[in-house]
């Protein structure tokens, strides 16, 4: 006999100790991957010396989308807010720390870019846990898309003096919108068309 839980679905397609042991295994795989890919930056960097503070951006980036996905995975009620609120937050912080430093530029530069390419690419994640606020991330998608494409245009005015992070940020977010909007359905489809005529 089928019980009705309190957000609609049936208990027999989403059972609550299958849900449970997939938060767990989850947890455990993003944590591991970041580990590695941490590891694996430091190692090249070890490898390959360069005077690009590029290792502990990117360990900075993996720690961000890391706490980003923790937050996902823990129920909070719009982690795509929360991601947003985030990438807003830190880029701004960064800015200011830089300026009030001698603005050396490392936060346009290498900071903020990769904020942005972590966070869309969290905020796919976020799909693919919590599938069921599709449009609403693919509306914060948008609004990161759109900061993707401000921090290409800080290099073409010549505030951002590195290139590839901002080509890097504009091209990940670029994508990972368009693959949002490929694969929605089609009342998601039909909400963008009419808010953004597209």
């Amino acid at each position: 006999m089928e019980t009705e839980p309190a957000d609609g679905e049936t208990a027999d397609e989403y059972p609550y100790v299958r849900t449970r042991f997939s938060r767990r295994l989850l947890i455990k795989t993003i944590t591991f991957l970041a580990v590695v890919i941490a590891a694996v930056s430091f190692l090249i960097n070890h490898l390959v010396p360069t005077d690009s503070p590029w290792v502990f951006i990117t360990a900075a980036a993996i720690v961000y989308v890391w706490i980003s996905m923790m937050n996902v995975i823990r129920n909070a009620r719009n982690p795509g807010s929360i991601m947003l609120c985030q990438l807003l937050t830190v880029s701004g912080l960064t800015f200011v720390i830089d300026y009030l430093t001698g603005f050396h530029r490392w936060s346009v530069n290498y900071v903020i870019p990769f904020l942005i390419s972590g966070s869309a690419i969290a905020i796919v994640l976020c799909i693919v846990i919590r599938p069921i606020k599709y449009r609403a991330y693919t509306l914060y998608q948008l609004v990161i898309t759109i900061l993707g494409a401000l921090a290409l245009m800080l290099w073409f005015i010549g505030a951002a003096e590195v290139e590839w992070p901002s080509v890097m940020a504009a091209a990940v977010s670029v994508i990972c919108f368009a693959a949002m909007v490929v694969f929605a359905d089609r009342s998601t489809r039909n909400e963008l068309h009419k808010r953004f005529h597209f």
